[in-house]
């Protein structure tokens, strides 16, 4: 089994600049949703484990249990930051990937 890294969008950044072309200007507004997706999602984990993934909510004179609203949240974005990467990568040329597969698809 691979193991898993965390794609660094520093280095994705540094190769969209070198890359000249008319996929940069795309590349890089896709890299700055990338990175606040990816702040929101880390705000979103934070939140969860502080709270719980059940929360309780007040319904007139009691409380009634339901899943955290952040939950839903994550859940939803980290989908669409999985594609967002996922579309970074591919705009990527392939000959500027390492042996160390720095922006291998699986590392999402």
């Amino acid at each position: 089994m691979k193991k898993i890294k965390e794609v660094d969008l520093k280095a994705v950044r540094d190769t969209l600049e070198k890359m000249d072309n008319d996929k940069t200007t795309l590349g890089l507004s896709l890299l700055e949703e990338a990175e606040f997706m990816k702040t929101t999602l880390n705000n979103l984990k934070v939140k969860i484990k502080e709270e719980g993934v059940v929360v309780s909510m007040c319904q007139g004179k009691y409380d009634i249990d339901r899943a955290n609203p952040a939950l839903s949240q994550y859940n939803m974005m980290i989908k669409n930051y999985q594609t967002c990467v996922k579309n970074l990568l591919d705009i990527i040329p392939a000959d500027n990937s390492n042996d160390d597969d720095e922006f291998d698809e699986d590392l999402l």
